[in-house]
C-alpha cells in the first residue's frame, strides 16, 4: 500500500487565513506561545483568609495601575478610542463578576488566592464562549489578557512582551491579546499571523491602525512554523508562506515596491476633485469607526465622513452603556474635525451579527431577521436618546447628519422624526444650543425601503445605500455561510434593479444619495455604480485614491452605457463579463486593478 510522506519543514509550504490588516511583511519567524504558570490548589486556615484576600486585592490594585499607566500611554501616541479598550480593562478588573467573585472563592472554599482566580477566569472564559454574538465570544481573549495580568502580580512574575525583540520578525502566535498588539511598532515586528482572532476582536482593530500586515485564523500555525523560518505574510490575501524561494522573495519585495509607488501616484491627486471626463462631479467619502481614522480620511484625500459607525463606542465599553457625556464630546469631536465638511453618523446599528445581548437581553433565534438597527434603539428609548441627545448637542459644533440603520417603512422613519423633535424641544427648554435643521436621513439596505424608496425620499434629508445587507437580503444570502457565500453576487440584475430604483427616487426627489457598502469600493463595480448615476461614494479611506482615479478617468455617457446595457443581462455572470468587456474596451489598460 502506497505511504504519503508528509511535506519536510524545509519545503515551501503556504497556508490560507483571514487577512485583517492588508499589506506585505516578509521576516523571520518568531513563534510566541502563551506558557501558562502552574497554579496549584493550596487549603489555607481560617486564620490565614483575610491576608490571602488582602494579597489578592493587592494584586487587583497593582494590575489596575499598570492597565491605567498603559492606557496613558496609548492615548497620547493613538487617541482616546484605542485607550479606552484599557480603561475597559481596568474597569474589568473590580467588577464584581470578577474581583468579588475570586474573594468569595477565597473564603467559601478556603483556597489560595491563584486557585481562586484561575476559577473564576475559567468560569468567566467559558460564559462568554457560550454566547451567540461573534462580537462577546471575542471578548473571551479580554478577559484573559486582565486575569493573566492579576495572575503574574500574584505571583510576583515579571512582564515581558514580545516587542522586547530587538530584530524584524513576523510573530506567529495561537493568539494575541491587545496588550500584546498595541506595543508592537512598525520594526523590529514587521507583521503577525495568529490561530485564533476574529474581524472585531481589538487585537484586529489595532493592527489595521498600526498599519501592521496581519493575518488570522490559520489552524495550527504555532505547530506546523518553526521558530526562525522564513515567512511572508499577504495580507491582502490571507496568505502565510514559509520557507520561500529566493525567487518568492524577490517577488513579493517587488510588490511592496510597487504597492508603494502605486500609493504615490493615487495620492498625487489627493487635492484634486473627483471629476468625470465629461464634467460629472462625483463626491467620495469615508467609512470610520474611530476618530483617529479622520488622520487617514485626510491623507487619502476623503470630502468628509460619509459613516460614522457608532456602534463601536458601546462595542468599546461593553457591556456598559456610555453616557450622554461620553457620546457627546466624541461626536464634537468628529464634527470639529470634519469641518467644514459634512460628518453623517449613524445611530447604533447593534443586533444582527453584532448582537448586544446585554441591551436585548435575550437570545434570538434568527438574530439577522429580529432586533436590530432602528427597531431595536426604538425599543430601548433610554439608551436611544441618551445618543440622539447628544448627537443633537454636537450638531451645534460642526456639520453633522444623523443617519438611521434598518429602516424598513415610512412608519418607523415618521416615529423617530417625532422622538427627534421631542429631545429638540427639551434641548430648547434647558437652552442647550443644537442645529434646528440637522439633516435626518436613513440607510436603504432592505428590500421593502428600496421599493418604497420614492416614498421614503418625501420623509428623509438623505438617502445612504447599504449594500452589504441589500445583497444578503435581496437574495437571502447569508454571506459568513460558506454554503452559500458562492451566491452573493453583487452585479445581480435584482440588485441593479433595487439600486437604480433608489437612485432614480433620491435625484426627483432632490435628496442626495451615496453608497457606503463595500461595493463602492471595488473598481469594476464603480463603474456601474457611476452609470447607475451615483454621485456620493463612501468608503474605507485607503479604497478612495484608487475610485478617484478611475472617476477621473472615465466619461461618465460611457459609464451610463455599461449600467443602461447590464439591466437587460439576465445573469450576474453575463453582467460582469459584459462589464470587464467594456471597461477593456472603452478605458486605460489596467483601469480596474485595484493592487499592482
Amino acid at each position: 500500500m502506497p505511504t504519503t510522506t508528509p511535506p519536510s519543514r524545509t519545503s515551501i509550504r503556504t497556508y490560507k487565513g483571514i487577512g485583517v490588516s492588508p499589506g506585505i511583511a516578509i521576516g523571520r519567524a518568531v513563534i510566541v506561545e502563551r506558557l501558562e504558570a502552574a497554579v496549584y490548589r493550596v487549603p489555607i486556615r481560617d486564620d490565614e483568609v483575610p491576608s490571602e484576600v488582602n494579597r489578592f486585592l493587592e494584586a487587583i490594585e497593582k494590575t489596575q495601575s499598570q492597565l491605567l499607566d498603559l492606557k496613558q500611554k496609548v492615548k497620547r501616541s493613538m487617541g482616546d478610542e484605542y485607550a479606552s479598550i484599557f480603561e475597559a480593562h481596568a474597569m474589568m478588573v473590580s467588577d464584581p463578576s470578577f474581583a468579588d467573585k475570586v474573594v468569595q472563592k477565597i473564603e467559601a472554599e478556603q483556597v489560595n488566592a491563584e486557585w481562586a482566580l484561575a476559577e473564576v477566569q475559567e468560569e468567566l472564559q467559558a460564559r462568554f464562549r457560550s454566547f451567540d454574538d461573534v462580537y462577546l465570544r471575542e471578548r473571551v481573549a479580554d478577559v484573559k489578557d486582565v486575569a493573566d495580568r492579576v495572575q503574574k502580580n500574584l505571583q510576583g512574575v515579571s512582564h515581558h512582551d514580545v516587542s522586547e525583540i530587538t530584530h524584524d520578525v513576523i510573530i506567529i502566535a495561537d493568539d494575541l491579546t491587545p496588550s500584546d498588539t498595541i506595543h508592537f511598532n512598525r520594526r523590529p515586528i514587521v507583521g503577525f499571523a495568529t490561530e485564533a482572532g476574529g474581524r472585531t476582536s481589538h487585537t484586529s482593530i489595532i493592527a489595521k491602525s498600526l498599519f501592521m500586515p496581519a493575518v488570522i485564523g490559520v489552524p495550527r500555525l504555532t505547530k506546523i512554523v518553526d521558530d526562525d523560518e522564513m515567512v511572508i505574510l499577504d495580507g491582502y490575501e490571507g496568505l502565510v508562506l514559509v520557507n520561500p524561494t529566493q525567487a518568492m522573495i524577490a517577488e513579493y519585495q517587488s510588490r511592496v515596491i510597487r504597492h508603494e509607488e502605486a500609493e504615490r501616484r493615487l495620492l498625487e491627486n489627493r487635492d484634486l476633485v473627483a471629476l468625470t471626463k465629461d464634467d460629472r462631479r462625483i463626491t467620495l467619502q469615508a467609512n470610520i469607526e474611530l476618530v483617529e481614522e479622520l488622520k487617514d480620511a485626510i491623507r487619502f484625500g476623503a470630502e468628509g465622513i460619509g459613516l460614522y459607525r457608532s456602534e463601536f463606542l458601546y462595542i468599546s465599553k461593553s457591556p456598559l452603556l456610555p453616557n450622554e457625556e461620553e457620546h457627546f464630546q466624541l461626536y464634537r469631536a468628529l464634527a470639529e474635525a470634519t469641518a467644514p465638511q459634512w460628518c453623517v453618523i449613524r445611530t447604533f446599528d447593534l443586533g444582527g451579527r453584532k448582537l448586544a445581548k446585554e441591551v436585548i437581553g435575550s437570545k434570538e433565534n434568527n438574530p439577522v431577521l429580529g432586533l436590530r438597527g432602528l427597531r431595536l434603539c426604538m425599543k430601548h428609548r433610554d439608551m436611544f436618546r441618551t445618543q440622539l441627545r447628544a448627537l443633537l448637542r454636537a450638531s451645534a459644533f460642526g456639520k453633522i447628519k444623523i443617519m438611521f440603520p434598518v429602516v424598513t417603512s415610512v412608519q418607523e422613519l415618521r416615529q423617530v422624526k417625532t422622538l427627534v423633535r421631542e429631545l429638540r424641544a427639551e434641548l430648547d427648554a434647558e437652552g442647550i444650543a443644537h442645529n434646528p435643521e440637522l439633516p435626518i436621513g436613513i440607510m436603504i439596505e432592505v428590500p421593502s425601503a428600496a421599493i418604497i424608496a420614492d416614498i421614503l425620499a418625501t420623509e428623509a434629508d438623505f438617502f445612504a445605500i447599504g449594500t452589504n445587507d441589500l445583497i444578503q437580503y435581496s437574495l437571502a444570502i447569508d454571506r459568513s455561510n460558506e454554503n452559500v457565500s458562492y451566491l452573493y453576487e453583487p452585479l445581480h440584475p435584482a440588485l441593479l434593479r433595487l439600486l437604480k430604483m433608489i437612485i432614480d427616487a433620491g435625484h426627483k426627489a432632490n435628496i442626495p444619495v451615496s453608497l457606503c457598502g463595500e461595493m463602492g469600493s471595488d473598481p469594476l463595480f464603480a463603474i456601474v455604480l457611476l452609470g447607475l448615476g451615483l454621485e456620493i461614494f463612501s468608503m474605507n479611506p485607503s479604497s478612495i485614491p484608487v475610485i478617484k482615479n478611475i472617476v477621473r478617468s472615465v466619461r461618465y455617457r460611457d459609464c451610463k452605457r455599461i449600467a443602461e446595457v447590464a439591466l437587460t443581462k439576465k445573469t450576474a455572470q453575463e453582467i460582469e463579463e459584459f462589464v470587464i468587456e467594456s471597461v477593456a474596451m472603452r478605458f486605460p489598460e489596467g483601469l480596474i486593478n485595484k493592487t499592482p
